[in-house]
């Protein structure tokens, strides 16, 4: 089903990813929408055909007091995010993806009912990455920023065209441990300024990213700040023994592993191998390339029933 436009009579608007985790996430909207059906709520269900039209639907409702549902993985709720950051809207979360690590972090429900209820619950404050280019654009990310290996790892993954699913980011992982590219990090974090020769910097709003990952371990979206997660210049071996203890956090005890809180990260970063590029990613995205500046937004997001313990940062 293809919708072009929206009813503004329809307070609650779900956006379905088609492709999401193999197709998985049609069925799951179409259990979701049921549900939110049987609880009263008028509902309008999209499929948008392109990333370009879930942004345009979620623009048209953003000035009506209209909930938007996403079903799908980080990827989708990427492109929401980009229109309901720093709006009065009120995101539903349903997880769908391969991944779902904002899912995670938030607690959401993963049972049907659970789940409906969770995205018609009351909206909770939570904080956001507002991401400013050379040039002046603004995108938005609500999980983790990276840059280096790990955004690396990410491009090779999308290249491979075998295995599927999570096995492939294992793969593109021992590919390019083979050549473990080395950066020049220059960064102001709340006016101080940091330079290093690291393998990759994460700006964590959340704790985990990569399907579990916990980077950034303490890293709270209530805390009104950002963990910045540096993997400073070590072996391939060394990183190979470090990631795999990100699954549960206890990476952060190795020597090459530092982490900095801060509100605003001016981030620049060269290769030191001229042939390589540097770009930044944010949600498994491509948010384009560097020099940015990255700040957190408290409160940037209302998002519907999530679960975030306290932080004390």
């Amino acid at each position: 089903m293809k919708q072009d436009s929206f009813d503004p009579e329809a307070q609650t608007l779900l956006i379905v990813n088609p492709s999401a985790n193999r197709g998985r996430a049609t069925r799951v909207g179409e259990e979701i929408g049921d549900a939110l059906s049987d609880m009263g709520v008028n509902v309008k269900k999209v499929i948008p055909a392109t990333i370009a039209a879930t942004r345009e639907l979620v623009n048209e409702v953003i000035n009506f007091e209209t909930r938007v549902i996403a079903v799908g993985g980080d990827g989708l709720i990427h492109q929401v995010v980009q229109e309901v950051a720093e709006t009065q809207t009120i995101l539903g979360i349903v997880p769908a993806g391969t991944g779902n690590d904002f899912a995670a972090e938030l607690k959401l429900p993963t049972e049907t009912a659970g789940i409906a209820a969770a995205a018609m619950g009351d909206p909770v404050p939570i904080d956001v990455l507002k991401m400013i280019d050379a040039s002046g654009y603004v995108r938005f990310a609500a999980t983790i920023a990276t840059a280096g290996f790990s955004a690396a790892v990410n491009i090779r993954a999308e290249q491979l065209r075998w295995p599927r699913g999570s096995s492939k980011y294992t793969v593109a992982t021992l590919m390019e441990l083979t050549r473990l590219p080395r950066y020049q990090i220059d960064m102001r974090i709340d006016g101080d300024e940091r330079s290093c020769i690291c393998l990759l910097v994460a700006i964590a709003n959340t704790a985990q990213f990569g399907g579990g990952m916990r980077i950034a371990p303490d890293a709270s979206p209530t805390s009104g700040s950002a963990e910045v997660v540096l993997i400073h210049d070590t072996s391939a071996v060394n990183l190979l023994r470090v990631l795999p203890k990100t699954f549960s956090g206890t990476h952060v005890n190795h020597p090459a592993v530092e982490i900095i809180q801060g509100r605003k990260i001016e981030l620049r970063m060269t290769p030191l191998d001229a042939a390589r590029s540097c770009d930044l990613r944010a949600d498994g995205e491509p948010v384009g390339s560097l020099p940015q500046t990255i700040t957190v937004v408290p409160g940037g997001l209302r998002i519907a029933g999530a679960t975030v313990a306290n932080s004390s940062n």
